[in-house]
């Protein structure tokens, strides 16, 4: 019933993009090691409980300690649970093509005919050329259960987009996120012989990419048996009840 009239969405982007907009926005010292200081401190300090650390798959799964691959299941869970799954690079689409007919905007900018041709422009990268790429490496090896819901959701987007008859999509890169990300700060090149190794990232190759079947059906019968709650938050890393406790005994906002 609570799905009647609703249409649930959900952005999934690069978490080394959103890294990188972290960095820029912080003012770091370099203590001698020729890297900027994100890569020597404790994301789950004092400072913020987020800050770069596996946003992805924390936000979906709810886990706050380290990493576990049954986290990362239970985020690809989550994610088949939307009706429409929206990878950053599939933004416009998404917008112009499903939301925009669906909700019957019109008179928007952002909803118009023609959709922008090639990526956005970013803003300078705060460690192109300024940042030792093996200390590069060690953050995407700690961003890697990130990099792997990031690719399944890019999957389901593209997927998903195409089932609502959305023609133009860009083709879907088979490279994996982190490989790419690696492949751009070290000069590297990948090549066919990775894939010897590396699975593609493709619709061919979605059931490499999903969570096991059985780990889900056990997660969905969990979640449909919880009562009807709206959840006390505020944006990301300000639900109070439970999910974040270094925000737990914080008053609420003034309405």
């Amino acid at each position: 019933e609570a799905r009647r009239g609703l249409f649930f969405t959900t952005i999934v982007r690069d978490p080394f993009k959103r890294f990188l907009t972290y960095v820029r926005r912080h003012e770091f010292e370099d203590n001698g090691h020729g890297a900027k200081s994100p890569f020597w401190i404790d994301l789950r300090g004092s400072k913020a409980i987020y800050q770069g650390d596996n946003l992805n798959v924390r936000w979906l799964s709810g886990a706050q300690q380290t990493i576990s691959s049954d986290n990362v299941n239970t985020a690809k869970c989550r994610l088949q649970l939307f009706d429409l799954v929206i990878a950053d690079k599939l933004y416009d689409h998404a917008v112009t093509k499903v939301m925009c007919p669906l909700n019957g905007w019109k008179d928007s900018k952002f909803c118009v005919d023609e959709i922008p041709k090639g990526e956005h422009h970013s803003k300078p990268d705060p460690l192109k050329n300024t940042t030792d790429p093996l200390l590069i490496g060690a953050w995407v090896e700690r961003l890697r259960p990130s990099f792997e819901i990031y690719d399944y959701a890019r999957i389901l987007s593209w997927k998903q987009m195409k089932e609502r008859g959305v023609e133009g999509l860009p083709e879907l890169s088979e490279v994996p996120s982190y490989m790419a990300t690696l492949a751009g700060y070290a000069d590297m090149k990948v090549t066919d012989g990775h894939f010897n190794k590396i699975r593609r990232v493709s619709l061919e190759n979605e059931d490499y990419f999903s969570p096991p079947v059985e780990f889900c059906d056990g997660m969905k019968q969990i979640w449909t048996s919880n009562p009807d709650e709206i959840p006390n938050a505020y944006g990301i890393g300000t639900i109070m009840n439970g999910f974040h406790p270094k925000f737990a005994n914080k008053k609420k906002p003034a309405q």
